[in-house]
């Protein structure tokens, strides 16, 4: 089984711990996957953009929040 991309998310200058955003491969496309680690929530995206969003409603962001590979 290949292991999934795991992209973290960054608040423009550090990246937030408990949430991760990974791509699935579903029906020959990509969906998104963001984990809320300490809730146990999983979210289903078409882009990585729809997971952002979401993202800056469940954790307070000072700037605009970001995916990028993980440090």
């Amino acid at each position: 089984m290949p292991k999934l991309k795991m992209l973290c998310v960054y608040d423009g200058e550090e990246w937030v711990d408990t949430l991760r955003i990974y791509d699935v491969p579903c029906n020959g496309m990509l969906r998104y996957v963001l984990r809320h680690i300490e809730d146990e929530d999983l979210h289903i995206f078409d882009s990585v953009k729809e997971a952002l969003e979401v993202a800056a409603r469940r954790v307070s962001f000072s700037n605009a929040p970001r995916a990028g590979p993980c440090p």
